[in-house]
């Protein structure tokens, strides 16, 4: 549970250095007529992508010379073994959360993103860029990084979904999706 006590507390923290250096752009397109909650979408995009970088890249030491290039194609394989639950809570269940958010706001900010299909394909472009670049700097790549990390963007999904369901005759959220 450490890494998703380390990966919350970096969230919020970026959130609030880019709602803070965000202030003067948001300030400026407010006075150009801008919705302000629909720029509250973009930040959460943008902390989104950040995050999954952060996490998923930077939060190591890169070396693009690595001794060994660990690959795993077998989908899993980590079910029976022994460490198989503290495997789920340390590595599966963080990559699951760590890509809700991008689930949910990639229909929110793109009005054309707003199918299933259209946000699995975009959440699964970057896990598969992510996976494959970690190949290259010395991280292990997993297919079921790949399988978690869609599922978690699906995940997003759904609460968009229900949120659409429940708000959209609310004033506010056509705005948060910039239909007002």
């Amino acid at each position: 549970m450490h890494r998703i006590e380390a990966y919350t507390t970096l969230a919020l923290i970026f959130i609030v250095i880019i709602s803070i250096l965000y202030l003067p752009i948001l300030l400026i397109l407010k006075k150009k007529g801008k919705s302000i909650i629909r720029q509250l979408s973009f930040i959460g995009l943008i902390c989104s992508i950040f995050l999954i970088v952060f996490a998923t890249i930077l939060f190591v030491p890169i070396t693009f010379q690595p001794e060994q290039y660990i690959l795993n194609l077998t989908p899993f394989n980590w079910i029976g073994n022994t460490e198989g639950f503290q495997q789920v809570l340390v590595e599966k269940v963080p990559n699951i959360m760590l890509f809700i958010p991008l689930g949910c706001f990639i229909p929110i900010v793109f009005a054309s993103k707003r199918r299933l299909d259209q946000t699995a394909l975009i959440s699964f472009a970057v896990t598969f860029s992510v996976e494959f670049f970690q190949f290259f700097i010395g991280r292990s790549s997993d297919i079921d990084d790949v399988i978690t990390n869609l599922l978690g963007a699906v995940i997003g999904y759904g609460f968009f979904k229900v949120f659409h369901a429940l708000w959209q005759q609310k004033k506010w959220w056509n705005q948060f999706l910039g239909n007002a």
